[in-house]
C-alpha cells in the first residue's frame, strides 16, 4: 500500500492510499458492511432521557414548534410537520420516507415504547439482534393486542368514527381493490399490531409509506376536524395502526413479534416481572 496526500478543501489535508491486489478483499468487506446500514428512529415530541445505543437516533416530530431535542427533525426538507396534531408519529414516518434513503433497514419506535428481549426496561433491542431477526423475518412488529369486540368496533368505541373507516374502505376499493379482502378480514379480527412500531428493509418501508399516504391524500379532504374531540383528532395515527395490519396481511409478510417495554408504565413489581418473562421467553423460543 502506498500513501498519497491531497487537498480536499482549503486548510484540510487528506491522505489517500493506493491498493495492491491483495488489498481488494479487505475493501470489498468494508464496502459491504457500509452498504448494509441500519437506523432505529426513536420518535418523540418532547425531551426525554435517552440512553445512547448504537444505531438509535432521536427523531423529533412536530419540530416546526421548535427544535427542543433530538438528532433529526421532521420539519426539514419535504415534510408534514405542521400536521403532527392529527398525524402523530406519522409526521416522522413521512419525513423518513421522503428525506432519508441511506439506511438499508429502518426502525420506528417511541420515546416510551421500545422493542426489547431483556428483563431490563432500559435495554433496547441491539443491532446484532435486529440483523439476526431480519435474516429470518420480513418485519419486526410488537406482540398483537386484544381488540374487543373486533378491530373495527374497538376503533369506533375508543379512537374514531365509523364513517372514516367507511371512507378508507371506499378509497382502498378505488385505489387498490386487491387489498379489499385483507381490509375486511382485519376489521373483523379480535387482535392487531398497534403502536405504529416496526423494523424492516428500506424497500418494504418505502412501499408501505407509498400505499399509506396515498390513502390519506384522498381521505384528508373528506375529514372535517371540527367534528372530533381532541383525542379523535389524532385520526391518521389511529387509522394507520389498523392499516399496517392490512398491508402486512395483503403482502403476506413473515412477522417477528417482539415484546415492547413502556418506560413510563407504573406497573407493580409482579406484573413487570411476568411481562418481562413473557418477552424474554418468547424471544428465545424462536
Amino acid at each position: 500500500m502506498r500513501l498519497l496526500t491531497g487537498i480536499l478543501c482549503p486548510g484540510q489535508r487528506v491522505h489517500f492510499y493506493t491498493l495492491n491486489d491483495t488489498d481488494h478483499t479487505d475493501v470489498t468487506v468494508r464496502e459491504r458492511k457500509r452498504s448494509n446500514q441500519m437506523s432505529v428512529y426513536v420518535i418523540t415530541h418532547k425531551k426525554f432521557n435517552m440512553i445512547p445505543q448504537e444505531n438509535y437516533k432521536v427523531l423529533l416530530v412536530g419540530a416546526y414548534r421548535g427544535h427542543v431535542y433530538g438528532d433529526c427533525f421532521d420539519d426539514a426538507g419535504d415534510n408534514i410537520s405542521e400536521k403532527n396534531a392529527n398525524y402523530c408519529e406519522l409526521t416522522g414516518v413521512y419525513w423518513l420516507w421522503k428525506n432519508l434513503q441511506k439506511d438499508d433497514y429502518v426502525g420506528i419506535v417511541h420515546y416510551r415504547r421500545l422493542f426489547s428481549r431483556s428483563f431490563s426496561k432500559s435495554k433496547k433491542l441491539s443491532d446484532k439482534d435486529i440483523r439476526k431477526l431480519l435474516g429470518k423475518y420480513d418485519i419486526i412488529l410488537p406482540f398483537k393486542q386484544k381488540m374487543e369486540p373486533n378491530v373495527l368496533e374497538q376503533f369506533c368505541q375508543i379512537s374514531g368514527l365509523k364513517k372514516d373507516m367507511d371512507r378508507v374502505r371506499g378509497i382502498i376499493e378505488r385505489q387498490c381493490p386487491d387489498y379489499l379482502r385483507s381490509f375486511d378480514s382485519v376489521m373483523t379480527d379480535t387482535e392487531a399490531y398497534l403502536f405504529n412500531m416496526m423494523i424492516c428493509s428500506r424497500e418494504k418501508f418505502n412501499a408501505y409509506c407509498q400505499w399509506l399516504f396515498s390513502i390519506f391524500d384522498e381521505l384528508e379532504p373528506m375529514v372535517d376536524l371540527s367534528e372530533y374531540n381532541d383525542y379523535q383528532k389524532r385520526i391518521y395515527g389511529f387509522i394507520s395502526e389498523r392499516l399496517l395490519n392490512v398491508w402486512v396481511r395483503q403482502n403476506e409478510l413473515k412477522v417477528c413479534e417482539l415484546g415492547v417495554v413502556n418506560t413510563e408504565e407504573d406497573w407493580s413489581a409482579g406484573k413487570n416481572f411476568l411481562t418481562a418473562c413473557k418477552r424474554v421467553l418468547l424471544y428465545h423460543l424462536r
